[in-house]
């Protein structure tokens, strides 16, 4: 936790998504307002989550991860429905990361990203769904390397109609 806790006050985000100040500071603060709670909260399935929109919907079962070198390196999630490959159109892809900026382009994220295959396969999926955005060239080299195949160019619902998404389809079974 302590250096989750340095990587928060240095300014990473967790969320891609969410990279202002007033948001790491947040969370910042309720990190060390009450440890464990902020832990718990950052695994928890259990529950209801409340989107931007204000609409209220079930919380996907995610799989949640530390990128490691022997100090922290960043997050890694899988979120998925048991039982199909397919997920809510509130839901932004399988996989959400985030490396913090001073280990970034190191190969943490392709790697992270081909660990977490096996865990989607294990999971009962066959197939996941990555997300990006179309100028964020570092991620799209991390998700091509794993595999992924552009399948749609387009926004989310999540984001702002104005921001394009690249989707790509990642085979988590080995190839025959």
């Amino acid at each position: 936790m302590p250096a989750y806790e340095a990587a928060l006050g240095n300014g990473w985000s967790p969320d891609p998504r969410r990279t202002d100040e007033a948001f790491t500071a947040m969370l910042l603060a309720e990190l060390r307002c009450d440890r464990r709670g902020f832990f718990e909260e950052l695994i928890r399935t259990d529950d209801l989550v409340t989107l931007a929109d204000g609409r209220t919907v079930p919380r996907l079962p995610t799989c949640f991860f530390w990128i490691w070198d022997g100090t922290f390196c960043g997050t890694i999630e899988l979120r998925f429905q048991p039982g199909t490959d397919d997920l809510p159109p509130y839901v932004a892809g399988h996989v959400g990361y985030s490396v913090v900026p001073w280990k970034q382009q190191r190969g943490y994220a392709t790697i992270a990203l081909g660990q977490l295959l096996p865990v989607a396969a294990g999971k009962g999926l066959s197939r996941i769904t990555v997300l990006c955005n179309e100028d964020n060239l570092g991620s799209r080299r991390v998700i091509e390397r794993n595999g992924g195949r552009l399948v749609k160019v387009g926004p989310h619902p999540l984001d702002a109609p104005e921001r394009i998404k690249l989707h790509f389809d990642l085979s988590v079974l080995p190839l025959s």
